[in-house]
């Protein structure tokens, strides 16, 4: 005869009613589970978010105050009493309620069942977690009444009840065009609906008149449709590029009469390179985010319209298993695209010492390759790491430099493998000090996702990381812009993080001849990029013809040393604030724009070796470098790559 009990700390049943929720939006959820055994003094808990492997920013439960919201509820259908509690953040970093079995042991057959957001005093609900997600897992631990002065160890409990995390409803549309086009092509645009956190908004339904900003450089359909819910993003065919300048699509919605403008996209010439945009950084649920690889793709390609992407997952055997990396590198590469959506294959290469090691991140330029983990028994300083890659073709780029959490001291660097370096993402920007004017000082670690946290504002950053400090010693990084995105969200316009630190993905800019894996990879060595603070920003940037990314030696130009040209053209999402031209750190030339786009020349006529730096390394030549940093009326930022000027 089969045995058809219940294993101890497995729910026999689980579910949540109603089985969704809007991102953000406040109601109420019945949490309904039974086929625990746990004896007096023990302890069942629910938790909302926590942990490495269950993200989430839903709003603390309490249990004092029947008429306020967020209040919870439980009780038992059987003998036992629960007492309920919702820790605070000091005491439990999760978002948890607690529930002590007293009265009598809680038998198997005893349905819990826990309100969130119980009305029934007055208050207004329960407010979930700001993004969406499908099969939300909430969580259920149990733990026995432990010894006099000792902490309870919990358990999970295996089939814990889930629900669908949608977006809610259409607060605004994004108009995703191209952001540059060569002339004589046609193209699509992506029009996308978000509710007031950036997801998906499924259950827009509209109609939309289209116009193009200057009618002499492109063509195209004039108008759209949202036909029914389900989709929230819609692709618009049948535009055709005609000459060479700067428009802007708008879609103004038939109901509300409420205009909304595209990213900038500029019509080139059909011989010259073109501007990708992507977000190389993130995290899915083979280490510490949520989603699928799948879906992480997905989400890059089909919901923000970025035309290459990567995952970052962290390579520690107890997060990325071999099982993980064979299906990272798998649907990496059946994802890729060439002329629609670039993969690249990456991981995370995480020391987690704070030693000055820093994490940095691996990328190659094929499929199918080794992940070099930084444990002890492996690769757990970069010059192992780098003796590693010595064999393939790959880019090491460090991530948050400026972290307290990790940082990057610049003592290590291998100039073939490390081109670039991270200088955004949601951590901040490591260029600078918030002294120094950053207006995205680091992100302290350990700080809860939500509300206002009364920290000094340089408590984030370490000073020997900053990307300014590494160009100074003679590192030769290129710019990019990041995520490390870790709720399945990349290129979503979601702040995350404690206040005033909440920050967006950023983005990275590359100029490539052409939308594959190998341009794009190209593209990034050679370091012909830039990054945004997550605005679609063009930037384009040369000193005396030299592409940004470039080294231009005084020997093969020795008119530089008297005189060198900056040029550069800039057109931003808002109106732009400030363009400022860096040299050597120092800013030597700013200017405020009058509209949203720009065009700069600038010449610096000051003698040039007076002016040069000396490198750290020995043997390196003697250098000065120029950047240009942008700032957008609405607090947007983005960085084009150095120039180098060797003596």
């Amino acid at each position: 005869m089969a045995d058809d009990t219940v294993p101890a700390d497995r729910l026999a049943e689980a579910n949540v009613e109603p089985p969704t929720a809007m991102a953000g939006m406040r109601d109420t959820w019945r949490v309904t589970f039974a086929g625990l055994e746990v004896p007096e003094g023990g302890i069942v808990r629910l938790r909302l978010g926590g942990g490495r492997d269950n993200k989430s920013d839903w709003r603390r439960p309490q249990v004092d105050d029947p008429a306020a919201d967020e209040y919870a509820t439980a009780t038992c259908s059987g003998a036992a009493d629960l007492e309920v509690r919702a820790p605070r953040f000091e005491e439990v970093a999760d978002i948890v309620v607690d529930m002590a079995v007293a009265g009598a042991p809680l038998a198997s057959e005893d349905e819990i069942t826990v309100t969130l957001g119980d009305t029934s005093g007055g208050g207004e609900g329960s407010t979930p977690q700001t993004f969406s997600q499908p099969d939300k897992v909430l969580d259920v631990f149990v733990a026995e009444l432990p010894p006099e002065g000792e902490e309870p160890t919990f358990r999970r409990a295996e089939g814990a009840p889930t629900l669908d995390v949608v977006g809610g409803m259409m607060d605004r549309l994004r108009v995703f065009g191209p952001p540059t086009v060569p002339a004589g092509k046609k193209f699509s645009i992506a029009i996308k609906a978000e509710d007031v956190f950036g997801n998906v908004a499924s259950v827009y339904q509209g109609e939309l008149e289209l116009r193009i900003t200057d009618d002499e450089l492109a063509t195209g359909p004039e108008e759209a449709e949202f036909p029914a819910p389900g989709g929230g993003v819609v692709t618009v065919e049948g535009f055709k590029a005609l000459s060479r300048g700067l428009l802007r699509i708008i879609a103004t919605d038939r109901i509300s009469d409420i205009k909304y403008v595209s990213n900038p996209v500029l019509v080139t010439r059909y011989d010259q390179a073109q501007l990708y945009l992507g977000v190389i950084h993130g995290h899915t649920s083979c280490s510490d985010g949520l989603g699928t690889v799948e879906d992480y793709y997905a989400c890059m390609r089909d919901d923000n319209r970025l035309d290459f992407g990567a995952v970052g997952d962290h390579d520690h055997d107890w997060e990325t298993t071999d099982d993980d990396w064979a299906e990272i590198q798998r649907v990496t590469a059946e994802g890729n695209e060439p002329g629609r959506f670039v993969t690249l294959l990456g991981y995370e290469w995480a020391k987690w010492r704070r030693d000055g090691a820093g994490d940095r991140n691996v990328y190659y330029d094929a499929d199918y390759r080794p992940m070099y983990r930084s444990g002890d028994e492996h690769y757990p300083t970069p010059p192992e790491l780098f003796e590693a890659l010595q064999d393939h073709r790959a880019i090491v780029i460090p991530h948050h430099p400026a972290s307290t959490g990790n940082f990057c001291d610049w003592s290590d660097h291998d100039p073939d493998k490390e081109r670039l370096v991270e200088i955004y993402s949601i951590w901040g920007s490591s260029e600078r000090s918030v002294h120094d004017g950053n207006p995205f000082p680091m992100r302290p670690t350990g700080l809860p996702r939500s509300g206002f946290v009364g920290v000094p504002m340089d408590s984030g950053e370490r000073p020997e990381g900053f990307v300014q400090r590494a160009l100074a010693m003679g590192r030769r990084l290129g710019f990019i812009g990041g995520g490390d995105d870790h709720d399945g969200h990349p290129g979503d316009p979601i702040a995350t993080g404690a206040e005033p630190f909440r920050y967006r993905d950023g983005l990275m800019g590359v100029w490539a001849p052409e939308l594959t894996r190998e341009a794009t990879f190209q593209a990034m060595y050679d370091r012909h990029t830039y990054a945004t603070t997550g605005a679609r920003i063009i930037v384009l940037c040369r000193l005396s013809g030299a592409f940004m990314g470039d080294e231009v030696r005084l020997a093969d130009r020795p008119e530089l040393a008297e005189r060198r040209d900056l040029e550069a053209f800039i057109a931003g999402e808002a109106k732009l604030a400030q363009v400022e031209v860096i040299r050597n750190n120092e800013v030597v030339h700013s200017f405020r724009p009058e509209g949203s786009e720009t065009t700069l020349e600038w010449t610096d006529d000051e003698p040039l070796e007076p002016l040069a730096l000396t490198p750290c390394d020995e043997g390196e030549p003697p250098f000065v470098f120029y950047y240009l940093r942008v700032l957008q009326s609405d607090g947007e930022m983005a960085w084009a790559s150095p120039v180098w000027v060797l003596l």
